[in-house]
């Protein structure tokens, strides 16, 4: 094996997980997309595909971009925008996505979107 060959090796297995971690990630990725609605902590989600809390949200974040919260968070954004849409109250949005807090969803929908969700609600009604 050249010189070449091994540096090429060393910074693959550097920078990318091994296949079965990878499968372990992709696994954690749809329970919370299957299970977005509901109240999903780190702790057990990184215990049920068996890797540390912080390995986990550094491979996650590696692999996709973001971290786990920002990931659930994202998803459940765009899942309030098509519930919106439909004309479903912001309330029972709210509650429906897996916010606890109308105060706390609204202030990250608005982060997000740039606009609230009442006002989201009514400029997707006028389209």
């Amino acid at each position: 094996m050249t010189y070449y060959n091994q540096q090429v090796l060393r910074i693959r297995e550097q920078y990318y997980p091994k296949p079965y971690i990878i499968d372990r990630l992709i696994q954690a990725r749809k329970l919370m997309d299957q299970h977005s609605g509901s109240s999903i902590c780190i702790d057990s989600m990184s215990d049920k595909v068996s890797l540390s809390k912080f390995h986990f949200i550094r491979l996650f974040k590696r692999c996709y971009g973001r971290t786990p919260h920002q990931y659930l968070i994202e998803r459940r954004i765009s899942e309030a925008k098509i519930l919106l849409s439909k004309n479903m109250s912001v309330m029972d949005t709210c509650f429906q996505i897996g916010f606890e807090s109308p105060t706390s969803f609204s202030l990250l929908f608005k982060r997000y979107t740039g606009l609230t969700p009442s006002d989201y609600r009514q400029k997707s009604n006028f389209r």
